[in-house]
């Protein structure tokens, strides 16, 4: 990128935390224990929601809330992984169109294993390149995408 990124420390180059760590290693470390406990407990205790947008926000927030301010908040800056990814001025438009075509679907319930595993991957895949999140967006897709799994009678690991 090269504008400033708002949710990077400018200093350190380190994304900004509730924690004040500055350092890149330390903060992976960091998040991927804090992280680790959240999603053992959202895999046994499920979070309410619709399965839509602000579900997958509730997810993002659940996970990362402890550890960055702007947790469960669409992102406001471009970002690219290879790849550009949504643009987050089309984030929720985009994202109100994609889960009206899940709920269209029962979110997938009733589907034989086969086409459930058809439809979750081609969800997965859309999620993805939305990309609603500044960081996270792979924790936070597996953990909804699991939740979804379990109340449609399925098991993804």
């Amino acid at each position: 990128m090269t504008t400033a990124d708002p949710y990077v420390d400018p200093a350190s180059g380190v994304l900004r935390n509730r924690l004040g760590i500055t350092d890149q290693t330390t903060l992976t470390a960091v998040e991927r224990d804090m992280t680790y406990v959240t999603l053992g407990r959202l895999a046994s205790r499920p979070l309410p929601g619709a399965y839509d947008l602000s579900h997958l926000q509730a997810f993002h927030r659940e996970i990362f809330g402890a550890i960055y301010p702007w947790a469960g908040e669409l992102r406001t800056v471009a970002i690219a992984k290879g790849e550009l990814f949504c643009l987050p001025q089309h984030l929720q438009a985009a994202g109100s169109d994609l889960f009206s075509g899940l709920a269209r679907e029962h979110h997938l319930r009733g589907l034989d294993r086969d086409p459930f595993l058809d439809r979750l991957t081609h969800y997965l895949g859309e999620v993805n390149a939305l990309h609603p999140f500044r960081e996270g967006n792979g924790r936070a897709q597996r953990a909804f995408a699991g939740q979804l799994a379990r109340q449609a009678g399925y098991v993804v690991r």
